[in-house]
């Protein structure tokens, strides 16, 4: 019920009701309200219109208040809390355990509508009503790489990291404190997520806008379920520190595993050792797993029978797509989770996550879409090492056994080539899933050393050295595999040049394993998800879609294409760096593609655009 008060009226009043972008007519919809009554009675009316969303939402995007002001028309801009009468009963929530949404009722108590005072008569007025709808995340359920699901999914691997107080919403009596307490993911999703006057915003040193799009208030999420194993009451003083969250709506179930966070997780990561892999996990024979993952994950369903109960059940929903997520340890953590829901076709997408199987696991795992993004160099993607850490030494010397066995396992690192060849020697650790690689490129110079004699064409040899620039690409291999004749055209001005080094690439990506890098050491500072892996994807999800606001990175790259096109230029290497940039334009290439055949998704991109910049 919508409610519009009137206070008195010496003249006709006419007062329009804008739902969204449309100027609904009087003839047309019969939303005019005509007034000759020298002293107004209340009145009520209900109105039922369809009429396009606007992009950007809220008062301040409104793309009408300024025509109007400008015909001498008051405006205003008002929630659906302002035009009802009382507390609506709203599907599927609970007023006296969450309140009611607060900015769609920012008086919970009050119903009193709009007043009109004297000031206002003699006036048309306008009033632009907020739709009664909650933000939800885009996200596509595919087996082809997809930037906007790495850009959510990282959110979500980020926002798990967020310290909170676990409470259970289906018990608690009253949710109002926790829903209101900020950086959380309670708050994200029961308080940023029904605020249609601007997308909901992850910070974590940086802000950075969810790439949303809005549904019937019906459809929002349910309250995220937030379990920490931090804070069981009576757990072992040694147990494992496993935090992860999951949250569904009608179509879609998000789980996100945190990642290394404290000292207990530290251990957890070392405990290297593989070990036979549980039939919950993975039946197949001769598969192993990290001793130090499988028993972190399994502590959360130990302590959380039933909210795990509850996720595999809505898991097997065939109307809602499952996706996980995991940054580190987090990373692993959602492959384990992924494997024992593999019959439920979850995707995955993690960032900067270790090892987790040995060579039979991961063949066996083939069917899980996975895309595993790597940070150049990033040191915790190099471990456990791809070398047999299943020696004799784990079983002796009781909890010594890990030191000693681990190094045993060092010592044996320069026979991993041998080792992966002959597979009797035991199982091998490898990586999961399709490689997104954040590859940090140099440009080799080369040039001829003349003789002494300075004859021409008289040369002793030639030198090589790094030119002076590099420049990170955005490598997603498995597009070399997908490129097809009906995008041909689309891409013939880099498509040969991807078809034609195929091989090469299959070299620098080798299936199983990290990516053949320019950059020799690895180095721990490439790990950060907030610092590093999100920016990446932003920076270069930006400079996709609007080139002009990503200048440092379009400059950035400008530099490197001249190093490769130098005189100096090695050319096998500026060959190679050839066909990086012609796959890393597929990327930009498929991401223009599905923005354009989806309307839903470019409104989203363009509220994502007005809110983010380079970073």
């Amino acid at each position: 019920m919508v409610l519009i008060k009137t206070e008195r009226s010496d003249r006709t009043n006419k007062i329009i009701v804008i739902l969204n972008d449309g100027y609904a007519r009087c003839s047309a919809l019969n939303l005019f309200v005509r007034h000759r009554h020298d002293s107004l009675a209340l009145k009520s009316s209900r109105c039922y219109v369809n009429s396009p969303l606007r992009t950007l939402r809220g008062e301040a995007n409104s793309t009408v208040k300024t025509n109007f002001q400008s015909n001498g028309y008051g405006y205003r801009h008002a929630v659906i809390g302002e035009l009802c009468d009382k507390a609506p009963n709203i599907e599927k929530w609970e007023q006296a355990r969450f309140g009611l949404p607060h900015y769609h009722f920012p008086k919970e108590d009050e119903f009193n509508g709009l007043k009109f005072m004297g000031e206002d008569f003699n006036q048309r007025h306008v009033i632009e009503v907020c739709p009664f709808r909650a933000w939800s995340l885009i996200l596509n359920h595919t087996p082809d790489y997809d930037m906007v699901n790495a850009y959510n999914l990282g959110l979500m691997s980020l926002l798990v990291y967020k310290d909170e107080t676990m409470v259970d919403p289906d018990e608690i009596e009253d949710m109002r404190e926790f829903i209101n307490t900020p950086d959380t993911t309670t708050s994200f999703f029961y308080q940023q997520c029904f605020d249609l006057s601007k997308v909901p915003v992850m910070t974590d040193g940086y802000d950075y806008p969810a790439i949303v799009t809005d549904v019937p208030f019906k459809e929002r999420y349910s309250p995220a379920i937030y379990l920490d194993l931090q804070q069981v009451e009576n757990a072992p003083k040694f147990e494992h520190d496993t935090q992860m969250f999951y949250v569904e709506n009608d179509t879609q179930i998000i789980a996100a595993w945190r990642g290394t966070a404290s000292v207990r997780d530290a251990l957890t990561d070392a405990t290297y050792r593989p070990i036979p892999c549980p039939k919950s996990i993975l039946s197949t024979q001769n598969a192993k797993v990290h001793k130090g993952f499988l028993e972190a994950y399994q502590c959360v369903e130990k302590y959380f029978v039933q909210k795990i109960e509850k996720l595999k059940s809505s898991a097997g929903n065939k109307n809602k797509n499952l996706y996980i997520c995991g940054h580190s340890l987090g990373g692993a953590l959602a492959l384990l989770h992924s494997s024992e829901l593999r019959d439920n076709n979850p995707l995955l997408y993690t960032y900067g996550s270790p090892r987790v199987f040995t060579g039979s696991g991961v063949n066996a795992l083939a069917s899980v879409n996975h895309f595993r993004h790597v940070n150049d160099a990033d040191t915790v993607t190099s471990v456990p090492f791809d070398t047999n850490m299943d020696n004799w030494l784990f079983n002796v010397y009781g909890p010594l056994g890990t030191v000693f066995g681990f190094g045993w396992t060092q010592a044996t690192l320069p026979t991993i080539p041998l080792q992966k060849a002959l597979p009797d020697i035991g199982e091998v650790y490898y990586h999961h899933g399709n490689t997104v690689s954040f590859f940090e490129a140099r440009q080799i110079g080369e040039r001829k050393i003349p003789s002494k004699g300075g004859r021409e064409n008289d040369f002793v040899g030639k030198e090589r050295w790094r030119m002076n620039g590099n420049y990170k690409f955005y490598l997603v291999p498995d597009i070399a595999n997908k490129l097809n004749g009906q995008l041909e055209q689309e891409q013939k001005n880099y498509i040969h040049a991807i078809k034609a080094d195929r091989t090469l690439i299959d070299e620098i990506f080798p299936k199983g394993n990290n990516p053949s890098l320019d950059t020799i050491m690895t180095m721990a500072t490439d790990h950060s998800m907030a610092s590093k892996y999100q920016v990446i994807m932003n920076n270069r999800l930006l400079s996709m879609l609007e080139p002009t606001k990503a200048p440092k990175l379009s400059a950035s790259k400008q530099r490197f294409e001249e190093l490769i096109h130098h005189k100096d230029a090695y050319p096998l290497n500026a060959q190679r760096n050839t066909t990086f940039i012609a796959l890393e334009n597929a990327l930009k290439n498929e991401v223009k593609r599905s923005t354009g055949k989806n309307d839903i998704l470019k409104q989203a991109l363009e509220r994502y655009k007005d809110e983010i910049h380079e970073i």
